[in-house]
């Protein structure tokens, strides 16, 4: 599988849009059946997709549950359940496909959660803080 550019990112996430009619993550996971649950994850990892009962799931931080921040991360997890099914193996023992993957993700979730703020506000964001005051975007030099 080859890592999605700037352009298939965007076309996906465009499509995504298109076919649930929303850019909220959350929202769009139960429409593809996407289980999300909480759970009890010491400071790291905030999210995390794996398989369960042959289907993708998303387990989410606790400590992000009233946070912002659980935007951002499960549009991260979400693109790992969309794009990197059976790509678990992979994952863990090729580091350099790992950051292939986490940047793609990383991406995905700005282009989403971007899409989204339109969405819910009608505008653009005035800067790129906006965003992380709405969704948890990370922190320039985080």
């Amino acid at each position: 599988m080859m890592p999605m550019n700037n352009s298939m990112v965007k076309e996906v996430v465009n499509t995504i849009a298109d076919r649930y009619g929303t850019c909220d993550p959350f929202k769009i996971a139960e429409a593809l059946n996407v289980d999300v649950t909480y759970a009890p994850f010491v400071h790291e990892p905030k999210g995390m997709r794996f398989e369960y009962g042959g289907q993708p799931a998303i387990a989410l931080s606790d400590e992000i549950q009233d946070s912002p921040q659980r935007y951002f991360v499960m549009a991260h997890e979400l693109c790992h359940a969309i794009e990197h099914e059976g790509m678990a193996a992979l994952y863990t023992s090729n580091g350099h496909w790992r950051g292939q993957l986490e940047n793609q993700s990383d991406k995905f979730a700005v282009t989403l959660l971007s899409q989204f703020y339109i969405e819910e506000n009608g505008c653009l964001p005035s800067n790129y803080f906006d965003l992380v005051h709405a969704y948890g975007f990370p922190t320039i030099g985080d």
